[in-house]
């Protein structure tokens, strides 16, 4: 940590462009004693540093705060080969997420390529159901995108929470990522990645391809694309199937294997850690895959049936275009919400496409449109709850039981970072369980009450404290609409307390 002193700390602030010299002299006006921690605190009290932010100035490390014109709020994830942070647009505060290079493949040439490629096919892309790339440079040796921000998480860490979704409640998400496949594929981008790490299902209820990384563009006929880091089963798949890089039906294939997972909570295939490509291949066996019908939580048969179609080995038996795809997709979704055509087509078997386009053209959506899913609720239009917890077993009973209830769900598990979220979008009430957060828990949610005053209205919030934790209650703020509740507690009293907070609808 680099030796700052309060004045230094701010001046470096102000110097970076982080703070303006009016907003620093305001918070070290507020500042207890002006000392160091006092200072970073009333920074992050007024929202004017993130804790991250405040962690690198400590450190003495006066780069990655902005790239190009954008600034970066907070880390966000991050994989081999690049970190993904929670931005803004510095003129107008626009969110954003930036995607930024690391730096050990900065003088690897084909890597560059990859990350440059990765932004030209998402700048060419504009869909409600691919992440939008809005810009791409390099800054300092340092090679960054930005990208659309997206509130949620990944396809993998839902499933992980959710297990698997009913066919109801996976449709319309199935629906959202044909449709942005379909756009893709006709614009000349086959993706030749999807995975569930690259699928995001945002809280509003849309499911979003991302991370273009391996895209092959058509008319590109450069070979460049490091093998390190190509997605094995996309090769494999194609040396047993005889079929060229770039062919969308490996696409069709794979999008295939997804909504498999999100039918069943299996993976298609189980994933296999190994360095050697080689032997990576040959321990996929794709003909082994157990068909969705024969699956325990396999859907009605007329699904079953689409889905196996994509994930057919046999080339000619597989669908050849996503339009095929998307339109059974939506032959299957007007069937469900219409008896009469449900009854019409009882007796066909084949779902090739063709058949169920002229009895639905009238019911069938517009290709753009896409109506949010809300997993256990009618609709996102209900009252909005953060809720801050750390253990990830009760975060999922939190959810589901207040979405179940009619509310829209925000979760994370760090009190800093729940103070940060509530800064950035006021939700209607807050669920704070201080047991397991830290020591400096109620300094964040005393964040939270500041900004709802400065917002000039009170916090609604239920506040659950561990066992030991009782003695916090006498230093809680006594002018918030707060319940505060001794652990151990029912769900039922949790329910209780947010109705009283803030009644649905």
């Amino acid at each position: 940590m680099a030796d700052f002193d309060a004045e230094t700390l701010v001046e470096q602030a102000c110097l970076l462009g982080l703070v303006t010299r009016e907003d620093a002299r305001t918070a070290m006006a507020e500042a207890e004693n002006g000392s160091i921690e006092a200072i970073t605190r009333s920074f992050l009290r007024k929202g004017l540093l993130t804790s991250w932010q405040l962690d690198r100035l400590m450190k003495g490390d006066p780069s990655g705060f902005f790239y190009g014109g954008y600034k970066i709020l907070f880390h966000l994830a991050e994989g081999t080969f690049a970190r993904v942070y929670r931005g803004q647009r510095v003129e107008g505060g626009a969110p954003v997420a930036v995607k930024v290079l690391r730096q050990r493949f900065v003088a690897d040439p084909a890597a560059v390529e990859r990350f440059n490629k990765e932004a030209e096919a998402g700048m060419r892309l504009r869909h409600a159901n691919i992440v939008q790339i809005l810009d791409y440079g390099e800054q300092d040796r340092r090679h960054f995108m930005v990208m659309e921000y997206v509130e949620g998480q990944n396809l993998r860490d839902f499933l992980k929470l959710r297990v698997r979704l009913d066919a109801k409640t996976a449709l319309p998400l199935m629906l959202g990522l044909a449709h942005g496949l379909q756009y893709s594929i006709a614009s000349g981008v086959t993706h030749r990645d999807i995975k569930g790490t690259n699928i995001l299902i945002a809280n509003n209820g849309a499911a979003k391809l991302v991370d273009f990384g391996l895209a092959t563009i058509e008319g590109d006929d450069k070979k460049t694309t490091m093998q390190s880091q190509r997605t094995v089963d996309y090769s494999a798949l194609e040396r047993m199937c005889g079929s060229q890089k770039g062919d969308p039906r490996s696409d069709v294939y794979f999008l295939g294997c997804v909504f498999y997972q999100m039918l069943t909570g299996q993976l298609p295939m189980p994933e296999v850690e190994s360095k050697d490509m080689l032997a990576k291949m040959l321990k996929r066996s794709f003909g082994a895959i157990k068909p969705l019908s024969e699956h325990t939580y396999a859907p009605d048969p007329a699904l079953s049936a689409i889905v196996e179609k994509m994930m057919k080995m046999d080339l000619k038996a597989r669908y050849q275009t996503m339009d095929e795809v998307v339109a059974d997709l939506e032959a299957y979704d007007a069937r469900q919400k219409s008896p009469q055509l449900a009854v019409a087509a009882e007796d066909e078997d084949d779902i090739s496409g063709e058949i169920f386009v002229t009895r639905v053209e009238e019911a069938k959506p517009e290709p753009d449109a896409f109506d949010p899913v809300s997993f256990e609720t009618k609709a996102f239009v209900h009252k909005n709850v953060l809720c801050v917890e750390a253990q990830g077993e009760i975060q999922d009973a939190f959810r589901k039981t207040l979405s179940k209830m009619g509310y829209r769900v925000l979760l994370v598990s760090n009190a800093e970072l729940g103070a940060e979220r509530f800064r950035e979008q006021t939700p209607d009430a807050v669920i704070f369980d201080t047991d397991g957060l830290g020591p400096d828990a109620l300094d964040a949610f005393i964040d939270m009450h500041d900004k709802a005053h400065e917002d000039g209205h009170s916090l609604a919030a239920l506040v659950i404290l561990g066992p030991k934790q009782r003695a916090l209650r006498e230093k809680l703020p006594t002018d918030d609409r707060l319940v505060v509740l001794d652990k151990p507690i029912k769900m039922k009293q949790v329910q209780d307390a947010i109705v009283e907070l803030v009644p649905v609808g």
